[in-house]
């Protein structure tokens, strides 16, 4: 089947344990701490790919954080999956290490590993860089999850294709992108930027969408880039 196809058929909701998730408590089960705990640890290998955290990323994993504690109705988790990412983020064991143990721990079928790599496709995305480094961590992911390496050749393509088109796109409005009068002051700035970020930033609970870059992660790195522009103005 072809790739997009698939990926059409991949369920955007996430969080597909919620099966074992019961209304009537906000008790967390082992199985949904365990996926958010390896989707944590992935997106700790993906940011530092690099060799450091930008912010853009930083910002984005603090929402991710959020997203995941207000989807599993636990709050009090966020400092353990916090302390993990930070612990994986420099630890030497492999992405690959990972997302094989996660595949083998979680078991879900091939479409969810591939939704959970256009969800790092995004993450690595999220700056406007797209290298080297990058390209070698999730291709480990990949073959963690065992994708098929057709589809993940294809995926890779497809993705590249989209980054190359948007590096080309670049004038911008800052104020208009952030939804702000041009003579608003830098704390409006900011308080826009902040909200826009929390309405737009990629959730794992990826778009039904024949694009691999995602629409959120496309208007993400022009909230971020048009921020940029206006905290320069501001020098701050």
């Amino acid at each position: 089947m072809h790739i997009f196809l698939i990926l059409i058929g991949v369920i955007i909701i996430f969080w597909l344990l919620g099966r074992g998730f019961t209304s009537s408590s906000l008790r967390v089960s082992k199985l949904q701490y365990d996926d958010a705990k390896y989707l944590i640890m992935l997106t700790a290998k993906v940011a530092k790919s690099d060799g450091v955290v930008s912010k853009d990323e930083a910002n984005y994993i603090s929402l991710l954080l959020d997203d995941i504690c207000l989807k599993l109705g636990n709050r009090d988790v966020r400092g353990k999956l916090k302390d993990i990412y930070l612990y994986y983020k420099d630890t030497q064991i492999s992405a690959y290490a990972i997302a094989k143990e996660y595949r083998q721990r979680l078991g879900f079928s091939q479409n969810i590993w591939i939704s959970r790599v256009v969800f790092f496709m995004n993450l690595a995305y999220i700056d406007g860089e797209f290298n080297s480094d990058e390209r070698e961590i999730l291709r480990e992911i990949c073959d963690g999850f065992a994708i098929n390496k057709s589809i993940v050749e294809e995926l890779f393509s497809h993705f590249e294709a989209e980054f190359k088109n948007l590096s080309k796109e670049h004038s911008i409005d800052p104020y208009e992108i952030l939804e702000v009068s041009k003579d608003a002051s830098f704390e409006e700035i900011k308080a826009s930027h902040r909200r826009l970020s929390r309405q737009y930033h990629p959730d794992f609970m990826m778009d039904k969408s024949d694009d691999i870059i995602s629409q959120a992660t496309k208007k993400m790195q022009q909230i971020n880039e048009a921020y940029e522009i206006l905290k320069n103005k501001f020098n701050k």
